[in-house]
């Protein structure tokens, strides 16, 4: 395979490589693009013949989502539940990571294997489980029981992930700070953190994608419409015959907006945290 590509002339393979990409970018694109129009079709059009431009542009089903079917509401307690599960995910993780990968202890290696297999469990092998466990510390419809559950496939991911980074960066000038006269937290605070910031971020990142995308236990333990979050409300627009694909559409672009912006802040992060790791510092 490899003589084979290295006998493809240059041009050739620069040409097939853009063509690639443009076939995978447009894969991409096209399912955004459907949604964003569909968003501001009339009901008439979305039905009938296909379009690819809105002949009559609308903003009513942007309405009906915020007026009629309470996506504010849901996005508020999505955004609740996803930036505290974030920022209890990330403080936990960066100890954990840290005592894993630099504090010797018995079973030090037995727990780091554990945290991995942990994270390979399926969620949905824990809903039963996790939906007992709320119920009995009478957490369900409650922010805190949302938080909890997501925690508890939030911290092993995250853990895993700073613990590659960790390994890459040199002990060296920790030992430096802590000759100098610093603990274990001061050396962990003023060196470790501000090197490992892209990690945390895109630990971050993926944390807070992975609560705002969150499905199975979102349904099972806020059945209240007041606490249901934002994945579960898209559902609302099915009726007994038919879905009201308009407004789902713009209640969709209005759900992913969050995630969007995010991503797009901290794009130099998210970059720099997957590359990080992989070769050894």
């Amino acid at each position: 395979m490899i003589s084979l590509i290295d006998r493809v002339p240059e041009p050739i393979f620069r040409a097939l490589s853009f063509l690639v990409i443009a076939v995978l970018l447009l894969l991409l694109i096209f399912p955004l693009y459907f949604m964003s129009i569909t968003a501001f079709k009339v009901e008439r059009e979305i039905y009938s013949e296909l379009t690819w431009i809105p002949r009559d542009p609308t903003l009513d089903n942007f309405t009906q989502v915020i007026y009629s079917f309470r996506i504010p509401v849901y996005i508020r307690n999505t955004l609740i539940v996803a930036l505290t599960t974030t920022s209890l995910v990330v403080i936990i993780s960066v100890l954990a990571s840290y005592a894993l990968t630099r504090l010797r202890f018995p079973g030090r290696a037995a727990m780091a294997r554990g945290v991995l297999f942990v994270y390979l469990v399926p969620s949905s092998l824990m809903l039963i489980p996790m939906y007992l466990i709320i119920v009995k510390l009478r957490l369900q419809n409650t922010y805190t029981g949302l938080i909890i559950a997501n925690m508890s496939f939030a911290v092993p991911f995250c853990t895993w992930l700073l613990m590659g980074y960790l390994r890459s960066i040199s002990v060296e000038m920790e030992e430096a700070a802590l000759i100098d006269g610093c603990n274990r937290l001061n050396a962990l605070w003023y060196i470790v953190v501000p090197l490992s910031v892209p990690a945390i971020v895109t630990a971050g990142i993926f944390v807070f994608n992975g609560v705002w995308n969150e499905y199975i236990f979102a349904l099972i333990l806020s059945q209240d419409e007041s606490r249901r979050m934002i994945s579960v409300g898209l559902a609302n627009f099915y009726r007994t015959d038919y879905y009201m694909v308009g407004p789902m559409m713009a209640g969709a672009l209005i759900a992913m907006s969050p995630v969007v912006l995010l991503y797009i802040l901290a794009q130099r992060f998210v970059v720099s945290g997957l590359a990080a790791g992989a070769v050894k510092g």
